[in-house]
């Protein structure tokens, strides 16, 4: 290295703890934004590597709030490295999931990866490599197909993935075979999925019948083909039971299909303490006591709708018991 090669090499920041979890540690941090960073650097710095020794790679994004701390942390350290510039011209970038919608449409996920993502980046990466699944083009089975083999031809190598309220990985829902194999796939949304784009896209979606009925998406197989690295980063408080669910046992069962990961050889999952601090408590305890089962069932709140309301609630008590993870009342 010659003296004009500046180099300023910095390490991730520190998780407020660290959990075991499978095959993976959950690492629990005081703010979103520390969290996005610190996934944002791991991926930054595969994605080099890969560019260095193959040429190129490929990273799977989720579109979704959950990814916006990492999302401002990766844009920031592309303004600052040439290194991490050259190794966007040189990945392919992919969806987890849209609706049947065009691409200009705000709800979705192009849309949101356009606005959020990808033109922030726009100076380094190469427009042939963003890879955007357009089941309104080619017409929903045909773009299922072709994108499910794409995503096995390109890898992916590295993935960046969240959690729905209910543990759901993209639009992969509980109850969804978790087996089988590898595909793009058409869902129904659910009532908790429904209420959680509301939650997410306020302004897009005043009532549930303004949220799409159904979606595509990549399901866990398909998910847990990613080669390298999958990051999960699940920030927000009203994820609480996710967390737990997913990460509290090592069992994996469809109910959350989240918890597959801890079958992966090569995952991180970062959380915050509003969102983690259900997990620790059962870890520390053993079980969960009955404030905390309070404090989990506020989550499932629906104004004006108790019917709903108490599903939710049982659905989270049914997938408790599933899970292994044992509760006071």
């Amino acid at each position: 290295m010659s003296n004009t090669d500046a180099l300023f090499a910095i390490g991730g920041p520190r998780p407020r703890h660290v959990v075991p979890a499978g095959k993976l540690q959950v690492a629990i941090y005081d703010s979103p934004r520390e969290m996005g960073l610190a996934s944002a650097l791991a991926i930054a710095t595969e994605q080099c590597r890969l560019v260095a020794e193959t040429g190129e790679t490929s990273l799977q994004l989720m579109a979704a709030p959950s990814a916006f701390s990492f999302y401002e942390a990766y844009i920031a350290l592309a303004r600052l490295s040439g290194e991490l510039q050259h190794a966007i011209s040189r990945t392919h970038y992919l969806q987890f999931d849209d609706y049947l919608l065009p691409g200009h449409h705000q709800a979705s996920f192009r849309f949101l990866l356009t606005h959020n993502l990808y033109g922030p980046l726009s100076d380094w990466y190469d427009p042939a490599r963003i890879h955007l699944f357009e089941p309104d083009l080619l017409g929903a089975e045909a773009a299922c197909q072709a994108y499910t083999d794409l995503l096995l031809d390109l890898g992916p190598d590295l993935m960046l993935k969240g959690q729905g309220e209910d543990g759901h990985w993209g639009f992969h829902q509980p109850g969804i075979p978790i087996d089988g194999e590898p595909a793009f796939i058409t869902v129904k949304m659910n009532e908790i999925n429904i209420a959680q784009q509301m939650h997410d896209h306020p302004k897009l979606y005043q009532k549930p019948s303004d949220v799409p009925a159904e979606a595509y998406t990549a399901n866990v197989p398909l998910f847990m083909h990613t080669r390298v690295l999958v990051e999960d980063n699940v920030p927000q408080a009203a994820k609480a039971y996710a967390i737990l669910a997913s990460y509290g046992t090592d069992v994996v069962d469809a109910c959350c299909p989240s918890s597959a990961l801890k079958r992966h050889p090569n995952a991180v999952a970062r959380t915050t303490m509003a969102a983690g601090w259900g997990l620790l408590e059962y870890r520390e305890n053993g079980r969960l006591s009955a404030e905390a089962m309070a404090r989990l069932d506020e989550n499932w709140d629906t104004p004006g709708d108790p019917e709903t309301r108490a599903a939710k609630r049982a659905f989270m008590r049914e997938s408790f018991r599933t899970m292994g993870i044992e509760y006071d009342e």
